[in-house]
């Protein structure tokens, strides 16, 4: 009688383990930030001289966050937004144009997750 105790008491260890349930590790993801994240990246490489600065640019301006976010949307339609598509190659021109170095892949990703995060001017 002990022994068929031992076994279901076994048994039902068991299955708690088996049916035991982990919770999935989350990805952390910090928070965009316009001016730390954003702006440096635009600021160093669209911003030149004949392509989207201050002076001789070319059809508009990237200088100031409204600009910036003229060109951008958020949340799920980021990725349809003119910035999106020109920064991944895929919009009317790709930016920056060549021989310039195109965007990596981490800074793809920031401005990605900022539009997605909303836009927001912080």
């Amino acid at each position: 009688m002990k022994l068929i105790r031992l076994g279901l008491l076994i048994n039902t260890l068991m299955l708690f383990m088996v049916s035991c349930k982990h919770n999935p590790e989350i990805a952390i993801t910090p928070e965009m930030s316009f001016s730390n994240d954003v702006k440096p990246i635009i600021n160093s490489n669209c911003t030149q001289s004949g392509c989207h600065g201050a002076t001789n640019y070319e059809k508009f301006q990237l200088l100031t966050y409204d600009q910036v976010l003229s060109k951008s949307k958020t949340g799920n339609e980021a990725t349809s937004s003119i910035l999106y598509k020109a920064i991944i190659g895929k919009g009317a021109e790709d930016m920056p144009p060549s021989p310039n170095t195109p965007l990596n892949e981490l800074q793809i990703k920031r401005i990605l997750l900022w539009m997605q995060q909303g836009a927001k001017n912080n």
